[in-house]
């Protein structure tokens, strides 16, 4: 059942019940202006639309538009007559943690992080609603739940969200964010389906400055309560349980918290690199060289993956038809200059090409299998073009994101049906697959991202944890562990510089809405902090050439929780940052994502 609050005409005196199967009688509301009114609605959420898409010379100010959530490919069950990897033998599975939030005090400053309240457990909690109810503090508006409860603490969770991520209110117009308040474990018991709001008092609209709607729904389980309120713009919060009494208290500002997004300041004189960038925007391919953008393919074809060959003088990318599937394309080769373009292979599908070291071989991934989801095999054809030959077994693991190392092996992400992930090496002289770095990857659920250092002796690895963030694992090539970064939600590897030194992104804290980040690099044990901040966007494709790093800033919230590198599609923007006097600025715009910078 849903309870809804918006901000349209009168509050009057109200009693919902919240019963698993019964849904309370709608009130019968006077139009009285400036003031409140709860109802008994079930909204209907509509789709985002997705903005048209066009490059442009960098504006005065962000533009801003809709981007969409990355999803990470899974592989089909085993082939029969294939030798497969053991996935029982990839990562034993971890005991759950929790997530690593403390339970907001009284005194503690608004945020957009993520907070627990109550004790975390997996017991469920019986209780009873006794009042709940919004209003006006010093700090800012709040809503407020009086609870009673015989058995178990009342535990759950506050995080922010985009409204296009919301469960409730995904089809309200009217508001910018969404703060959601889980109950995950309260009981649908006697003591639930007993439980009342009666507001008596009303509430005026100019005592409420940002909330513009509240939906609770329960959940279909015998446990769980959802409630989503809806602002008028995305704004930090806190969290205080005080006895039975949860308090959420909206700020009614955010400057505090967004007013340094230092990498999406231009500070500073900085230099080009004296190399050629290459990326993808629109579906085609483009350089960015001496000042200016130059495209590279203007062919009505999609362009939706490209790799820089060892001395930078060729590029190898997928192209497929404009009325196909992306990942339903064939590899091509060119200059970096887009002259002798070469169909080198055709095997129904390509993705995420990668050069071997000497330049003489590409890998690439492509899809094996028709039915959803989609698996992806590892192929492998000279440079100069030839038959294409299958790398990888017809097995349970679906490969993706190839590096190739300095024996002629290539490394793969691979990931099973069942969420299990690993690191892979595939020997195509042997023709046999391993497993890299159980040793140190064993006790996390999971891998994500990896990263090569250009010598191909160094893997950067994001190492997912039980409570879903990930720490940062650097592997030498025959799996040995060299490094680890921890401490923070998320450590996302982002490039690595030709002198082997690594360049990585610490989300800092759990947000549905918003990236709190630093920016690092790390040379051995010497790691150095670059700068930090906070932003409603995302950080995309990252690049080091020469002595500059080039990044990309989605201008919008994604709706997808911080953490993992995001898949941009909407508006973005492509910014240049000097290691040498850490001055930084803005290159390019567009109103579509740009990906795949090189």
């Amino acid at each position: 059942m849903k309870l809804l609050l918006r901000q349209r005409v009168s509050l009057a005196l109200v009693v919902v019940a919240l019963a698993a199967c019964q849904q309370a009688p709608q009130p019968t509301a006077r139009p009285l202006q400036n003031q409140l009114t709860i109802l008994a609605l079930t909204p209907t959420g509509t789709a985002t639309p997705t903005a048209t898409v066009t490059l442009t010379p960098a504006p005065a100010s962000p533009t801003t538009a809709p981007s969409v959530t990355p999803t990470r490919t899974a592989g089909p069950s085993p082939t029969k007559g294939a030798t497969p990897v053991n996935p029982s033998a990839v990562i034993p599975q971890a005991t759950p943690q929790a997530t690593p939030l403390s339970t907001p005090t009284a005194n503690q400053s608004s945020s957009f992080c993520t907070q627990n309240f109550g004790a975390v457990t997996d017991e469920r909690f019986s209780a009873r609603l006794n009042n709940a109810g919004l209003d006006r503090t010093p700090n800012g508006d709040r809503l407020f739940l009086e609870l009673t409860s015989s058995s178990g603490p009342v535990n759950g969770q506050v995080r922010c969200v985009p409204p296009a991520a919301a469960q409730l209110l995904a089809g309200d117009s009217s508001i910018a964010s969404v703060i959601q308040i889980d109950l995950p474990l309260w009981r649908h018991d006697e003591l639930w389906s007993s439980s009342s709001v009666t507001l008596t008092k009303v509430l005026r609209l100019d005592t409420l400055q940002h909330v513009r709607s509240v939906v609770s729904q329960s959940s279909n389980n015998s446990a769980g309560v959802l409630i989503e309120i809806g602002l008028d713009q995305a704004l930090p919060f806190t969290v205080q349980l005080d006895g039975g009494r949860l308090n959420v208290v909206i700020a009614d500002t955010a400057s505090s918290v967004l007013s340094d997004d230092a990498l999406a300041k231009s500070t500073g004189k900085p230099t080009a690199p004296k190399q050629p960038v290459v990326f993808i925007s629109k579906g085609d391919l483009y350089r960015y060289e001496s000042s200016r953008v130059v495209p590279i393919t203007t062919t009505l074809a999609i362009e939706s993956a490209v790799a820089l060959s060892p001395d930078r003088t060729q590029i190898a990318f997928c192209r497929a038809n404009p009325d196909g599937l992306q990942t339903q394309g064939a590899l091509w080769t060119s200059t970096i200059d887009g002259d002798n373009e070469t169909l080198v292979a055709d095997v129904g599908g390509c993705a995420e090409p990668a050069w071997a070291l000497d330049g003489g071989v590409i890998w690439f991934t492509a899809p094996w299998s028709d039915a959803a989801p989609d698996s992806y095999r590892l192929w492998q054809v000279t440079a100069n073009g030839g038959d294409a030959s299958a790398v990888s077994p017809l097995d349970e693991w679906s490969r993706r994101m190839p590096h190739a190392l300095p024996d002629g092996s290539v490394l793969t992400v691979g990931h099973t049906d069942g969420g299990q992930g690993a690191l892979l090496i595939s020997n195509p002289l042997s023709g046999t697959d391993s497993l890299l770095g159980q040793a140190s990857l064993g006790n996390y659920v999971s891998v994500g991202q990896a990263s090569v250092s250009a010598d191909g002796t160094r893997i950067a690895v994001e190492a997912i944890r039980a409570d879903g963030g990930a720490d940062l694992v650097v592997l030498d090539q025959s799996g040995k562990q060299l490094d680890l970064i921890s401490g923070q939600w998320w450590v996302r590897p982002l490039a690595w510089s030709n002198d082997n030194t690594l360049y990585y992104l610490n989300v800092i804290c759990r947000s549905g809405q918003v990236l709190n980040y630093s920016l690092h690099s790390r040379q051995g044990s010497k790691d150095s902090q670059i700068v930090k901040g906070s932003t409603l966007g995302d950080l995309g494709s990252v690049a080091v050439v020469d002595d500059t790093i080039l990044y990309v800033r989605s201008l919008q919230s994604p709706d997808n929780e911080r953490g993992a590198q995001p898949v941009i599609s909407g508006a973005s923007e492509l910014w240049l940052y000097d290691l040498s006097n850490s001055a930084r600025t803005r290159l390019i715009a567009a109103d579509d994502g740009i990906t795949s910078v090189k």
